[in-house]
């Protein structure tokens, strides 16, 4: 064990009076030649490996990580013809290819704004989105919220719309809820440039943004039955992001046009500044020593979890607090990581640590 001096770092729990900031925990404005692996992976195929059809929603595109393209600080995800098909893990030949994107395994949070500025695309069957899935959740009991979703047509895409899922795991249509809106552009498409699409969740409250104008708002009173397994899903779990483009079970007509792409300027996550707002102290925190070698020490009372994220955003490490034991950070690399410790009523405090 490596010997190391106790330096008390003593700060305060924090919670929101009257005023809102954000602090940028996670972004990727796609400025190199290829997708950054340590902020996203691709997930390939059909679905069929986890036993979906069409991902669940009998999609007929096939996805794989040539289809996701970029350049000039621009990410691209092409939806191709495959006139050769394409052959998934059940032996089904998919004959068009797409690409889809997810943070999962390496980014995820709760609460917070979350972004995108993406130009978006025309054509019938066309469906692009930006969601998000709490890790290692059950649908839909464990929730989804859909941050955008464009259902091309015949005509010009000049409806968004975002919606949360909930309901009863197994799935069942009968206990199968969701709340939804639409929004539309008075002149042209979405697909003519490029538009921001945000939410800004908190506990009890999703809000919808598109272009900074609040659309639509989400509690747990908009739904008039909510299922004693799934009591308003997002207040726990973490959860991670999700870019695709897919092509919809009716699928294209003669009109649609081939190859076609939608394209994201940047993704970002923010999260309460409590260090840059009105706040009140509702308990302390004292973590020590910081810098730190071995173990991290963390006392306070009524502690819930902690996580540590390096600088890129990936979490490192992440742990229930039952008590105030040592938490063991030996094995992690030198460098600067962000703190988040969470109350047992869901308070979040950030807090810069550097491991030596």
């Amino acid at each position: 064990m490596k010997k190391f001096t106790f330096i008390s770092l003593l700060l305060f729990c924090t919670t929101v009076a009257s005023a809102q900031n954000w602090s940028l925990v996670w972004e990727d404005n796609f400025s190199a030649n290829v997708l950054d692996e340590t902020k996203w992976t691709h997930q390939i195929g059909t679905g069929s490996q986890y036993g979906l059809w069409g991902w669940g929603n009998g999609e007929l595109q096939f996805y794989q990580a040539e289809n996701t393209t970029l350049s000039n600080g621009i990410a691209t995800i092409a939806v191709k013809q495959e006139p050769d098909g394409i052959v998934n893990s059940w032996g089904n030949s998919s004959y068009y290819s797409s690409s889809r994107i997810t943070t999962k395994d390496l980014f995820s949070f709760r609460y917070g704004k979350v972004e995108a500025r993406i130009k978006s695309i025309d054509g019938q069957g066309f469906w692009p989105a930006f969601w998000l899935l709490p890790v290692d959740g059950d649908w839909p009991c464990d929730g989804e919220i859909d941050i955008m979703e464009h259902w091309g047509n015949n005509y010009l895409t000049n409806s968004t719309t975002g919606a949360a899922h909930i309901g009863t795991c197994p799935y069942s249509q009968s206990t199968h809820f969701y709340q939804n809106f639409s929004s539309y552009i008075s002149t042209g498409s979405y697909a003519d440039d490029f538009h921001t699409y945000s939410i800004i969740w908190k506990e009890d409250t999703i809000k919808w943004y598109v272009d900074d104008v609040e659309q639509f708002t989400l509690t747990p009173s908009s739904f008039s039955s909510i299922p004693n397994q799934s009591d308003w899903p997002f207040n726990s779990n973490q959860w991670y992001i999700i870019l695709n483009l897919a092509i919809t079970q009716s699928g294209p007509n003669v009109n649609t046009v081939f190859p076609n792409k939608i394209e994201i300027d940047y993704v970002r996550v923010y999260q309460d500044n409590v260090s840059a707002i009105d706040h009140e102290a509702i308990d302390e925190i004292v973590v020590y020593p910081n810098p730190v070698n071995s173990f991290l020490n963390i006392q306070a009372e009524n502690l819930k979890s902690l996580t540590l994220s390096n600088i890129e955003g990936r979490i490192v490490l992440q742990e229930e607090l039952l008590s105030n034991k040592p938490i063991d950070v030996g094995s992690l690399n030198r460098g600067l990581y962000l703190l988040k410790i969470e109350n047992h009523i869901g308070q979040i405090t950030n807090h810069k640590i550097i491991l030596n």
